[in-house]
């Protein structure tokens, strides 16, 4: 029977993902179906009474938790796709512990402890708003300390993908 051997350890995770349920507070949000999050475990803000991804001109105080992957997952960018107008909901981490993406090379030098940072700046295809890196842009003000979260540990690398994952604790 074909399949994976896993050597040195097991894959972290999925980004999104809460890897710790005893330790989460996380609240139930309605999504904006206009402002789409590009994908999960990005940081975002409030826009009225929505959840919705940051923006260009946002600042690191206007972070109100982290888009959590829902069980069983519903896509907003399939929902909006399918052309639903309202009741999109999600899934905020208010508090709590999740899997979250970063460039690779950051993931398998990560160490516990260490700062988190967001962008707010200067997207890129690989680093949209709202991603969580773990090291700063040349220009500081891209991508400022999210001072409630810190890095759990090492991460580790996704094949081909250029991308990593690593466990964060936020507002803990």
């Amino acid at each position: 029977m074909a399949g994976n051997a896993y050597v040195t350890r097991m894959p972290l995770g999925i980004s999104g993902a809460v890897t710790r349920l005893q330790d989460l507070t996380a609240e139930p949000v309605i999504l904006d179906n206009v402002k789409v999050f590009d994908q999960f475990g990005l940081a975002g803000k409030w826009s009225g009474n929505k959840f919705v991804p940051l923006e260009v001109g946002d600042d690191i105080d206007d972070v109100a938790g982290i888009l959590i992957r829902p069980y069983p997952t519903q896509s907003q960018a399939d929902v909006a796709y399918l052309g639903v107008k309202s009741g999109v909901t999600g899934d905020r981490l208010a508090r709590g512990y999740i899997c979250v993406s970063v460039p690779v090379g950051q993931a398998t030098a990560a160490v516990k402890g260490a700062k988190v940072y967001v962008r707010v700046a200067a997207p890129t295809a690989s680093s949209p708003l709202g991603s969580l890196v773990l090291t700063p842009d040349a220009t500081a003000t891209n991508t400022p300390e999210l001072t409630l979260a810190k890095v759990m540990g090492p991460g580790d690398g996704i094949a081909g993908a250029g991308k990593g994952h690593v466990e964060i604790a936020y507002n803990i």
